[in-house]
């Protein structure tokens, strides 16, 4: 005697059938936070929208769930995640890492770059504020890293790590007083942990890390990665 299969509503359908929606956008927005991811930049929210509505379709009521899922499987699974950042043009996403780094994980490959990119982040670091434009390019000289005529060498700090949020470049005073400063910028106070750099440079000067009072003092109080 054959059985009676058990009828399954509309509703039921419906509600299945959102979730595999949604379960797919969650998916979609991964992938798509990772193509960002790659060159570093920030994006909006306004981005994503766009996005998943190209792709999945997916109702704008459903978008915060969708991104705070993605956000749960960046980190979980991938050590990423979503880092909301404050500019000029309104509220910002990067993508930083979510565990402690070895080196610097610029988008950038060259080596030489990445030493750079150390070297600057260590020298604003050690110096204790922002530093001068001028006063950065003479260390990296002396340094070795930055021949003195340099141009498009410098320009990986003044353009490329700027806009990656690695380096904030800007200007204070005016006329014949202006000048050109670098501090850390918003990826680097999130992604890089200010111990690695001093491990670095108790390295290179055969001391210990607490060595530098001031700056070990601070390492060593940065809040840990959620």
């Amino acid at each position: 005697m054959s059985q009676r299969r058990p009828n399954r509503s509309t509703a039921n359908i419906a509600e299945e059938d959102d979730d595999l929606a949604l379960d797919e956008a969650v998916k979609e927005c991964v992938r798509y936070i990772f193509y960002r991811e790659g060159n570093k930049t920030p994006f909006k929210r306004a981005d994503i929208v766009k996005h998943l509505s190209t792709t999945c379709q997916t109702p704008s009521g459903d978008v915060n769930t969708v991104i705070s899922r993605a956000n749960q499987i960046l980190k979980k699974i991938y050590g990423y995640k979503l880092v909301q950042i404050a500019s000029k043009s309104g509220n910002q996403f990067i993508v930083i890492l979510n565990e402690e780094c070895e080196s610097l994980h610029s988008s950038n490959s060259d080596s030489s770059h990445r030493r750079l990119l150390t070297a600057a982040l260590m020298h604003i670091y050690m110096t204790g504020g922002a530093v001068k434009e001028d006063e950065m390019w003479k260390f990296l000289a002396e340094a070795g890293l930055l021949e003195e005529n340099n141009h498009t060498g410098r320009k990986i700090l003044t353009n490329t790590f700027t806009k990656q949020l690695y380096l904030h470049y800007f200007k204070v005073g005016e006329g014949d007083l202006a000048k050109n400063m670098f501090e850390w910028g918003q990826r680097a106070t999130e992604e890089v942990p200010k111990l690695f750099l001093l491990q670095k440079m108790a390295k290179a000067f055969d001391k210990q890390p607490d060595h530098w009072c001031e700056q070990y003092k601070e390492a060593t109080e940065e809040p840990m990665g959620e």
